[in-house]
């Protein structure tokens, strides 16, 4: 489906009945990677997904990318299908793009959960071989996203976003994640990775979050280290932890067991019904 909003136009999905939780797929990704997600969620809850601009179906007119605008685009879609208050579920880049709205709109938002998105908080520090190493792997990165090739990056991506050896363990798991990866246009990917960049150099104060947060991260995430989500605990206050035995892409290579972590953070949201749900 799509709708005109932000003076765009943003393609998305929406299944189920009930309070409303919105799914924010990470860079290089599109809605589709929700297939685990979506209809398990949708039994119970009003389930939004979307395609961030620059990805999937929603129109990408010319011009840069910042977080300011993602977070705009979010706005806006929500307006127009008339959701005023949601429980925002980012992964990796959504959970900076959910995190951002809820500190802009804390009255809008009735929780937020971080799925393999790490944000270093505002006092964080990096170590010197910290340092060393996301350097190199921003390095990487761009360079890989340089050659504007899909079949390579979207094998890359995958690949880096698993546990090692996930590709031949669950080879379908992994040939399915990929596909989704397949249908995004690439030439939008250096200039969305440079505002990514951008929006860790302004790290946010975690300490004003106001909704309940959860977060949750892998055991053999290359890209967010368990020492991040604790650190992000005891920033917000009100945030559960939950450990999964993944890689990156929790939602897809343990898909049941992530599904329950939200599921049950959200019947605590449920249980606070008129404070947080809306």
């Amino acid at each position: 489906m799509k709708v005109r909003a932000g003076g765009i136009e943003m393609s998305y999905e929406l299944s189920g009945e009930g309070a409303p939780l919105v799914l924010i797929h990470g860079f290089t990704d599109n809605l589709r990677m929700w297939y685990n997600q979506a209809p398990a969620f949708s039994r119970r809850f009003k389930v939004l997904s979307y395609d961030v601009r620059g990805h999937g179906e929603t129109e990408t007119p010319a011009g840069g990318f910042s977080m300011d605008l993602f977070v705009a685009d979010l706005r806006a879609l929500l307006a127009a299908l008339e959701i005023e208050k949601a429980c925002l579920l980012g992964y990796s880049m959504g959970g900076r793009i959910a995190l951002q709205l809820a500190l802009e709109h804390p009255e809008s938002t009735a929780g937020l959960i971080f799925a393999n998105s790490g944000v270093r908080g505002a006092g964080a520090k990096l170590t010197e071989a910290q340092l060393a190493e996301l350097v190199e792997r921003r390095k990487q990165m761009a360079e890989m996203l340089e050659t504007g090739d899909i079949e390579v990056i979207a094998d890359g991506m995958a690949e880096r976003s698993f546990s090692p050896g996930l590709r031949e363990r669950n080879p379908v798991a992994f040939r399915n994640y990929k596909e989704v990866k397949l249908r995004n246009d690439p030439r939008h990917y250096p200039a969305i990775l440079e505002a990514l960049v951008q929006a860790m150099a302004s790290p946010p104060d975690l300490a004003r979050l106001r909704s309940p947060a959860l977060i949750i991260a892998g055991e053999r995430d290359s890209f967010m280290a368990v020492e991040e989500a604790r650190a992000m605990k005891k920033a917000i206050g009100d945030a559960t932890v939950v450990i999964l035995p993944t890689g990156h892409a929790a939602a897809i290579e343990a898909p049941q067991a992530f599904n329950q972590a939200v599921l049950d953070f959200m019947s605590r949201l449920e249980r606070m019904k008129g404070t947080h749900l809306g």
